[in-house]
């Protein structure tokens, strides 16, 4: 009896030096980081930079010490997206990119550098925001409609032009769908991103421009261009008097796209549930609904298994879309 009271009682002092030494572990493994940097495959200035520095702002210091975004322009995104696959998985490096480089990509690059499903881990959503098609001052100022547009392509096919920020982009693809389905000579002329393209169809050089709806914000406020139709489900919230692709009857084009945040691939489950979770408090704010709606994007968090399913629907329903357009994958 001595003795089992005895080893009980060692036991108990054990267990008790155990839990003492377990909960400054489990303390540690919740202090902030000591630095996170986001990486983004576009210049500063644009939305992804813009969602990135929002992100990074609100998450220093409860999830890191410090936060930084790290800009990686080049390569439409493609850049950041390699940076990421080299990084340590501890949770120090996350990557904020849109869809595109992670469900159409594959279908686009001939040569991709990386596999989305295997060299990223999803985190989380961090916005979503809707396309729109806007025309400038090279159209009359009567057209106002996909119709509208689509007759005066027809008597005009030598000005049908529709700029995108990118051969290969959503935009770019949403053009030549469009003009399918109005059986319009719109022809998509790519460039660099959306700002020259914006300030050649302000300067009346080109007949129309498809980008997400909040880069035209400051310019349909001033009457300076148009947006005649946006690609959500339902309207934009941003142009509420303007109908949808699908209520002028291309419903071919309801498409809402996103910014998403991911880790590499090897980091711990433990680590990406907690930055998840960390992401989530942040754009769940509504500081942060109102700085993202300047922007024509709605902040909007979910769970990594969530990411991951949207991914690998959209890449199941934009690959035969892509390839029906006779599109040629790029090198």
């Amino acid at each position: 009896m001595i003795m089992t009271i005895r080893r009980r009682r060692a036991l108990q002092a054990l267990g008790a030096a155990g839990t003492a030494l377990s909960i400054p572990t489990i303390a540690r493994a919740q202090e902030a980081l000591d630095s996170l940097k986001i990486l983004v495959g576009f210049p500063a200035g644009g939305s992804a930079d813009v969602v990135s520095r929002q992100i990074a702002d609100k998450l220093a210091p409860a999830y890191a010490r410090s936060a930084i975004v790290d800009n990686r322009p080049g390569a439409a995104g493609r850049i950041a997206i390699d940076a990421l696959k080299t990084s340590p998985p501890d949770g120090r490096t996350l990557l904020l990119t849109p869809a595109s480089t992670v469900t159409v990509y594959p279908d686009i690059y001939r040569n991709l550098s990386y596999n989305p499903t295997t060299d990223l881990a999803p985190v989380s959503l961090a916005a979503t925001f809707v396309h729109g098609i806007a025309v400038g001052p090279m159209v009359p100022a009567e057209v106002k409609t996909l119709a509208q547009f689509a007759a005066w392509c027809k008597a005009n096919p030598d000005k049908a032009s529709c700029g995108n920020p990118g051969e290969g982009s959503f935009p770019h693809f949403l053009t030549l769908v469009l003009a399918k389905a109005l059986g319009a000579p719109i022809q998509p002329v790519p460039y660099r991103g959306g700002a020259p393209a914006l300030a050649d169809m302000l300067a009346g050089q080109l007949a129309a421009l498809m980008l997400p709806d909040g880069s035209f914000l400051a310019y349909a406020k001033d009457n300076k261009i148009r947006v005649i139709a946006t690609s959500g489900a339902a309207r934009s919230p941003f142009y509420p008097d303007v109908a949808t692709f699908a209520e002028q009857g291309v419903k071919e084009l309801v498409v809402t796209e996103w910014f998403g945040l991911f880790a590499p691939a090897a980091t711990p489950p433990a680590m990406i549930a907690r930055t998840s979770d960390a992401i989530a408090k942040v754009l769940g704010t509504k500081e942060m609904a109102e700085a993202f709606a300047k922007f024509g994007m709605v902040p909007k968090a979910c769970k990594p298994a969530e990411l991951a399913t949207m991914m690998k629907h959209e890449a199941a329903t934009w690959g035969p879309i892509i390839r029906s357009t006779g599109f040629k994958p790029l090198e």
